[in-house]
Formats: structure tokens, sequence, C-alpha cells
């Protein structure tokens, strides 16, 4: 049976058992008032401050990131529709059942209690989940206690669930169709590699004309991304391990600045894919610079090609960059100046978060 087909069910029967519990107890099931436009309204402002607060979480916490990574890969690649009509469905039946029927008998606390109860996942990175359930609940049972009615908790528990639904299926979606790679719990080290790393006395004049692969990254974290970073690429099984050890990464990172840069006579695998996966522990994009550049002899360049890597959230597009020839075989490359030509011939294939910067950055891109 599919999630959608399977969670329907199960939130059918909890509202009939949430109907149930009402006539046979005599419980208001919709609360003791009648919705008013002032308690809706306050109900979607709760509804955003917890989906607010669930990605400061996200940011400042790596149990918070691990949980969501877990939650992502459960509920997949689920599209917008998906995710509203999951929302809706347990965004009404849980209220009408927590806030609703057992009100009478549990009020507040209790109910936020049973609430949280309900939440219990058997998986160890999501341990916490059913505490963050019981803090969601109580501010939900405070707008039934303040509006006395129920709708505005269920307007604030869809709010909360559209919201994070369609975050995690995006999160799925692009992973899936940019070439993320899914994150392992416990990944081996990387094989020990020898690097064919660029040296041009090390070169026969016999190999030229040669490209030469040049690759730049930088990340300088700040506050508590200093510490919990380098917590989580423990646990990734990046290429650029092979490059440079796991432990001069992490403290690097620690300290507050990463800097790599290196020179090989091949591509460099896996570097867009290191960088995705740096971002996603992380709100501010992270950027990669590849460079090809032709040596027609040791000094001589007759040719470059560039390209930046941006990465948010774990999802990453490569964009070319303009190169300028400064005359004498020399070139100039700058990170901020896009082939904006390319980008807009292939503008419907990037992800809206790359799209929204672009159109900022570059005004005429705003009517694609």
């Amino acid at each position: 049976m599919s999630l959608v087909r399977l969670a329907t069910a199960f939130y059918a029967l909890l509202g009939l058992l949430a109907w149930g519990w009402a006539w046979a107890f005599d419980a208001p099931l919709f609360g003791d008032k009648p919705p008013t436009p002032l308690g809706i309204a306050q109900g979607f402002v709760v509804g955003l401050v917890i989906v607010a607060l669930c990605h400061l979480m996200h940011r400042m916490s790596s149990h918070a990131r691990e949980a969501s990574r877990v939650m992502a890969e459960f509920f997949g690649p689920i599209g917008v529709g998906t995710a509203i009509w999951l929302a809706l469905i347990s965004g009404f039946a849980e209220e009408i059942a927590f806030r609703g029927a057992l009100w009478p008998q549990l009020e507040l606390v209790g109910t936020s209690l049973f609430f949280a109860i309900l939440h219990v996942i058997p998986h160890r990175k999501l341990a916490l989940y059913p505490v963050f359930a019981f803090f969601a609940g109580l501010a939900l049972g405070l707008l039934r206690q303040e509006t006395g009615s129920v709708w505005p908790a269920v307007a604030a528990h869809v709010t909360v669930n559209a919201l994070n639904l369609t975050w995690l299926g995006a999160t799925q979606r692009k992973g899936e169709r940019m070439g993320t790679p899914p994150p392992a719990p416990e990944p081996p080290p990387p094989p020990p590699a020898e690097p064919r790393l660029y040296s041009p006395s090390d070169v026969d004049l016999e190999s030229y004309p040669m490209t030469v692969w040049r690759y730049d990254l930088r990340v300088e974290p700040t506050g508590t991304d200093r510490q919990t970073l380098p917590d989580c690429l423990l646990h990734e099984n990046l290429a650029l391990f092979r490059h440079v050890p796991r432990d001069t990464v992490c403290r690097e990172l620690a300290e507050g600045r990463f800097f790599f840069a290196a020179s090989f006579l091949e591509p460099l695998p896996g570097f867009a894919a290191d960088v995705a996966a740096i971002s996603a522990y992380l709100f501010e994009p992270v950027l990669g610079i590849e460079v090809a550049e032709r040596y027609s002899d040791e000094e001589t360049t007759d040719d470059v090609r560039a390209w930046k890597v941006v990465a948010l959230r774990g999802d990453w597009v490569k964009v070319p960059l303009l190169v300028d020839d400064r005359e004498h075989g020399r070139f100039g490359i700058d990170p901020d100046h896009e082939d904006t030509e390319v980008v807009a011939a292939h503008w419907h294939q990037y992800p809206r978060w790359f799209q929204d910067g672009m159109r900022f950055k570059y005004p005429r891109l705003r009517e694609l």
C-alpha cells in the first residue's frame, strides 16, 4: 500500500474514532465556539512560527539535521499536491481528536502528552521528535483554549505539515535530479589514492598541448556551524578526503576557515557532490570553482573554460563563467560573472532557489 493510501486510511480511522468518542461522551468535536477570522489568522501565524523554529533547529543542531534527513528519506520525493493532502488529513484528524474529542477529559497538558506519544517513532535519530511534538501540542492547545474553537489549531497544524512536507519532498526531488548522493550513516574511510597533481616541472615537453583542471573551494563557517559542521562531516564519505585528510578538514572548519586549491591532470570526480554535501549542513550557499585550462606550452594558455558550483541545502547546480582574455596567453576569471546567455538558455533546468538568486542579481533575467 502506498504512503498516501496508508495515511488516508489511518487518519480516516482516527477521525471516526474521534467522532465516536465525542458522540459517546458528549464532547464538542470542533470546540465550544464557532471559528472567527481573527482566530484562523492566529492559527496561520502560530503555524508559521513553528515552521520557523523547525528551520532554526535545523540550522543550529546536527541532531535536527539528521532527523530531517531520516524524515525526508521516509516520505521520499513527494510533490506539493501530495504534501498538501497529507497535511490536510493529518492536521484535521489529529486536531479534532486531541483538541476536540479528548479535550474535556485531558485538557491542555494531557492532550499534549498524548499527542507526543502518538508521535513516538522507533528510530534512534528521531528519539527527540516526541519532545518537539509535545511543545507543538502545547502551542496548538493554547490556540484551542484561547479561541474556544478547534479550527485555529487545525489551520496551524495544516500550515506546519504542508510547509515542512513540501520542503522535505523538494529536498529529496532536488537530490535525485541534481545527483546529490544519499547520505551514509557511518561510511568507511575512502581508500587511499595517489592524486595526479599537476606540476610543470613533472611534465615532459612532448605532453603539450595539455589540459589542467584546477579546483578551488572555500568554506568559512561561523557561530555554531564551526562545531556542528565538522561533527556532521565525520559521517560523510567525501571524495575530497582522498586529497586532504578528514581530520585536517574538520580541524580547519572548526577554526572557521577551510581552503582547498589544487590542480590535476584530469577532472576531479565528486567535486560538485562534495560541495553539495557540505552545504546540506549550512543555511548559506557554498561555492566551488572548476577551471579547465589548456596549455600550449609550459607558460602559455590558449583556452580556458570555467564553472561555478553553487550548492544550497544539499542541492547543487553547475554554472558556466565568462572568461576574460587578457592577451599573451593569460585569462581572467571572475566567480561573480556568470555566462547569463547559457543560464537563460537552460533556465527551466535550474531549481527555483537558483533562479530567484539570478533574478535578483541580473534584472534582465526577471522576464524569464
